[in-house]
Order: C-alpha cells, then sequence, then structure tokens
C-alpha cells in the first residue's frame, strides 16, 4: 500500500460521503456509491455507526481504525491481543474485538468476529474509518465503476451482460486472488506470473524485494528514484524504488511506458515469495470492472481513461490528509535527492498551506489539479513546534524517455 497512500481525500467525512449524492442519477438501479481517489470507499456502519470502509481484496474481514473505535460508544467487552502485518517491515501489536460484531452494507447486514483495531489514519488519512475485505463478497459477482463511483453486487455472473467484455481466469489461494501478469522491465528482463489483485493498493504494479533481487533490479535499472515511507501500510516503514518500466501486460490489455516500483523490504507483504508482486487501483481504474469471487474470474472493459499516458509524480513526497484530527496534512514519505528533500522537507512534518491556501480549503477533488496547475510550491510546515516555510520546484521524478 505505500505511496499508493499518497494523495488522499483532502476533506471531512461526511462532506466527502455527501458529494456522490450529486451524481445519483449516474449509477443503476441497486447500486451503491462510493468514492474513489487512490483507494476504493464505501460507506457502511458498524452497530450502527456510519464510517468510510476501504475496499481491499488483499485483507479478509473487517479491520477497524483505532481513532474511529476509541470516538465512539462502542459496547464491545471481549477483546485480545494480536498481530496484525502488512506492507512495512513491523506487524502492528493490535486489540482484536472477539464479540460479534455488525456491518451494515446498503441493505445487507453481515455479523462477524474477530475484528482487528488498528492505527489506520496515519496510513490513509482521517477519511479511514476501517478496511472491509474479501470475505464480504466472496458468494457474489462485484462490479466497479471508477467513472461514476459505483458498485454493484450481483448474485450470479448471468445477472450481467458481458457481452465486449475480456475475461481473466484468476487463481485462488488462502482466500486471496491472484492474477497472471507479464512486466517487461526492459529488452533483457521479463517477469511473468501471478500477482495479488490487490485493491487495497492506489499503485500500478510494484514488485517483491524477491523478485527485486533475484533479477538483479538495483543494477539493472539505471533510471530509478529510491523511496522511504513510515506508513507504507499495516507494517509501518517500507523501502523501494520507482522507475518506469517498457510494459506491463494483462491478459489482452498492454501499457507502455507504465511508472512502478520494487521493493527493498527484508519483511512484510512485499517480501512475501507467494507471488510476484501487487497489481493495484492505479491499472484497475483504466477499466470497468467485474470480479466473479464464485468462479475466480476477473472480467475488465477499458474505460475513458484507458489510454492516458502514465505520469510519474511531480512531488517528490506523499502525505495524507489529516485536517479534521491534526488540522493539517501529514508528510509520510520521502524520494530522496529531488527537490522536496533537498528543500528540507521531512517525514511526519505538518503541512499547513501550500502557495498561502490554507490545506483544510482545498477539495479533495481539486487536489490533483491544485498541483498539476503549479511549478513551484511553498509550503507552511510546522515542526517541533516551530513554523517555517520550505519552497522548491515541482518536475517528475521520473522522465519517460530515458529508462
Amino acid at each position: 500500500m505505500k505511496k499508493k497512500l499518497t494523495t488522499i481525500l483532502i476533506f471531512g467525512i461526511l462532506v466527502f460521503i455527501g458529494c456522490s449524492e450529486n451524481v445519483k442519477s449516474q449509477i443503476p438501479e441497486g447500486a451503491f456509491h462510493i468514492a474513489y481517489q487512490s483507494h476504493l470507499y464505501i460507506r457502511g456502519s458498524v452497530n450502527g455507526v456510519d464510517g468510510n470502509f476501504v475496499f481491499d481484496t488483499g485483507a479478509t474481514n473487517l479491520y477497524f481504525d483505532n481513532i474511529h473505535y476509541s470516538d465512539n460508544d462502542f459496547q464491545f467487552k471481549n477483546t485480545s491481543i494480536g498481530i496484525l502485518p502488512g506492507v512495512g517491515t513491523k506487524p502492528q501489536r493490535v486489540t482484536v474485538i472477539m464479540d460479534t460484531v455488525q456491518f451494515k452494507l446498503g441493505e445487507n447486514l453481515f455479523k462477524t468476529t474477530k475484528v482487528p483495531v488498528l492505527k489506520l489514519k496515519p496510513i490513509l488519512g482521517d477519511i479511514a474509518d476501517g478496511i472491509l475485505g474479501i470475505e464480504y463478497f466472496n458468494n457474489s459477482v462485484l462490479e466497479i465503476n471508477y467513472e461514476d463511483e459505483y458498485m454493484k453486487v450481483y448474485s450470479i455472473i448471468d445477472s450481467v451482460d458481458i457481452h465486449g467484455w475480456d475475461k481473466i481466469e484468476l487463481t485462488k489461494k488462502d482466500n486471496r486472488l491472484y492474477i497472471p501478469l507479464t512486466v517487461m522491465v526492459n529488452d533483457t528482463i521479463n517477469i511473468s506470473g501471478d500477482f495479488l489483485l490487490d485493491f487495497g493498493s492506489g499503485g500500478t504494479v510494484s514488485l517483491t524485494s524477491v523478485v527485486s533481487e533475484k533479477n538483479n533490479l538495483m543494477n539493472n535499472i539505471h533510471n530509478k528514484v529510491p523511496y522511504f515511507t513510515k506508513y507504507g501500510g499495516v507494517g509501518g516503514e517500507s523501502s523501494s524504488h520507482d522507475f518506469i518500466t517498457s510494459s506491463v501486460s494483462i491478459g489482452d490489455f498492454k501499457f507502455n511506458d507504465v511508472d512502478m516500483d520494487f521493493s527493498s523490504d527484508t519483511k512484510g507483504a512485499l517480501a512475501s515469495e507467494k507471488y510476484l508482486g501487487v497489481l493495484g487501483n492505479k491499472i484497475f481504474e483504466r477499466f470497468h470492472v467485474l470480479i466473479d469471487f464464485k468462479n475466480d474470474i476477473l472480467y475488465l472493459k477499458p474505460n475513458k481513461k484507458y489510454n492516458e499516458q502514465f505520469e510519474p509524480s511531480r512531488l517528490g513526497f506523499s502525505y495524507i490528509d489529516r485536517g479534521k484530527t491534526l488540522n493539517s496534512w501529514i508528510v509520510t514519505g520521502l524520494h530522496s535527492s529531488l527537490n522536496a528533500d533537498n528543500a528540507g522537507l521531512k517525514i511526519d512534518d505538518k503541512i499547513l498551506s501550500i502557495n498561502e491556501v490554507n490545506v483544510n480549503d482545498i477539495d479533495y477533488k481539486l487536489q490533483k489539479s491544485f498541483f498539476k496547475n503549479v511549478d513551484n510550491v511553498n509550503l507552511k510546515i510546522e515542526r517541533d513546534g516551530k513554523i517555517f516555510k520550505i519552497a522548491f520546484q515541482l518536475e517528475p521524478i521520473l522522465t519517460i524517455t530515458n529508462k
């Protein structure tokens, strides 16, 4: 989930979900609204308390954010302690609710136990109240529409008109889904095999550290940028290198010049030997998506974003919105030796304003365009109780023409 967790939503939870009310006419009958910006947020309720839950096929069940949990009067008495792994090198020690938890999604009511309470907002920002995993859709077909921001659940694939959709067979192991993928790193390195189907990732493709070592990517990829974050996922610290690959192929679909990364983690989800890497939302957002969980099949149909060129980040750092709880954006990761890093920006810095605009005044729908329209940024920063400014130029962290 690393900087895939960057560019997170910028304003309060109620406004965030409420904005989708303006586009109800765009979704079909029986569908429910989601909000998409790097991650897919589903509005649900736990024991009558509403919240925003990240849809994550790399997760199993229901997970609470600890702040959302403590801020609401949940009456769960039976708890235990557990260790929760994920992306990052240090698994979280978490409280686990052993009582029955009722989760309502639309008109559907689910009951579950063993619900972990984890530190999620430091990873995803104030918008995230929890995670919704794969088990909630295991016996159904799920449609995901990134353009109109809705999901719809079907009982069987025969309920859907799949004419014009491409069909891709998936593999299921240990309640996780894997997709065959081919990554042409360059003219000499071709990586093909099973990748984790990870709708909890906000990026394109991430290769595991095992794959990186096997293919000696550190030496065989010359144009790369180191990245480090304290908040890469549930496991905290994570290191990687961004680069531009020649192509990524999924079934009959092929994307050229894709910005992606390879991990340097020694532990956690991106150090696994079970798969070659993870495939995330920055690829899937270019399609209409159907997941047949019953038969382990993925259906894809290109949408309006399909032919758009991949654009490497221009920031040189990642951040999350903590406007509700900390009245600022928090720097969560940095690309080494680029403009932001060279200017003195540090992880955990609180960003109060950008070019004299208070971060709390930047609507999440306008955030990406906000950075596209500026070449230089002047950040008002709070660090250790002191306030000062850091200025630097924005430029792509990688170039496509020089691999």
